[in-house]
């Protein structure tokens, strides 16, 4: 039996998946997202599904010519940074392409074999356009959702070195992440990082101590800047930490670095006997 491949139907359903799986790909690898660039690398993608009207590859071939338009789709995507990290965005983007697939071949094996042609590489199911875009969506969001915690497992496993600056000084911290650590400066809304004592106390501000232990009934207190006082509560108890707003905040790990230019100090004397200075919960990255 015949099957008929309509050319208009192979590309919409190709730029269609293409788009979302080099969207996933690019949320997971947390880089820089160009909906331009993916839309071109989508484009491209929908082209190369064409040889599926060429003569019939063997294997090695067909593979060899899939992980080239593979690789031709990441540059694309994706800007270029170094040879790792290239290949890391390959690995990632074979990943998430193999996981789409699988899923979607499972799926349509549930519902209906019947129409399925595969030829050099390609699939193409004779389906309605409903089917393909609903199992697309599905497949996205499983796949973002499944990234987004391997993300929060993977920052978990990390600590991270911090640059705090304030009042043209600035100290080095080792932090370490705790989803516990859910504090927010109760105004503005902004995370709390907790801190101990000992490794900020040279960038203080002015004042800040004497401050902090000073009646504020008495008019003569007047508030350092940027001064906050940060409620907390834990199973052992409740109270409040003292805050200050830095004027910079730079975090970085070997992979990525963050600048944090809305957050708050807050010091505490709970853990001044642990090897790190301080905790930081990894949605702060978010």
């Amino acid at each position: 039996m015949k099957q008929t491949v309509y050319v208009d139907v192979l590309l919409a359903i190709n730029f269609f998946t293409n788009y979302f799986l080099m969207l996933s790909a690019g949320k997971i690898l947390r880089t820089t997202i160009s909906r331009t660039r993916i839309c071109l690398a989508a484009v491209f993608g929908a082209a190369a599904a064409l040889s599926i009207f060429l003569p019939q590859m063997n294997t090695v071939v067909s593979c060899l010519y899939k992980l080239a338009v593979s690789a031709v789709m990441v540059l694309i995507a994706y800007k270029w940074q170094s040879v790792k990290q290239f290949g890391r965005s390959m690995l990632v983007t074979c990943a998430v392409t193999f996981g789409f697939g699988g899923t979607m071949f499972a799926l349509w094996l549930t519902v209906s074999p019947r129409g399925m042609y595969y030829r050099n590489g390609v699939i193409y199911f004779n389906i309605s356009p409903e089917f393909i875009i609903a199992v697309t969506i599905l497949c996205y969001t499983v796949i973002t959702v499944a990234g987004r915690i391997c993300l929060q497992l993977e920052r978990l496993s990390k600590n991270y070195d911090a640059t705090v600056s304030n009042g043209g000084r600035a100290v080095k911290l080792r932090l370490m992440c705790d989803t516990g650590n859910c504090l927010t400066e109760p105004f503005s809304g902004y995370p709390v990082i907790v801190v101990k004592r000992s490794s900020v106390s040279k960038i203080l501000p002015e004042h800040f101590m004497d401050y902090a232990a000073a009646d504020k009934s008495k008019p003569t207190a007047v508030a350092p800047k940027n001064f906050r006082v940060i409620p907390y509560s834990t199973v052992s108890g409740s109270g409040f930490m003292t805050a200050f707003r830095p004027d910079k905040i730079k975090i970085t790990d070997k992979d990525s670095s963050y600048a944090l230019e809305h957050c708050y100090i807050a010091i505490s004397d709970g853990f001044d006997d642990e090897e790190y200075d301080g905790i930081v919960n990894p949605k702060i990255f978010d």
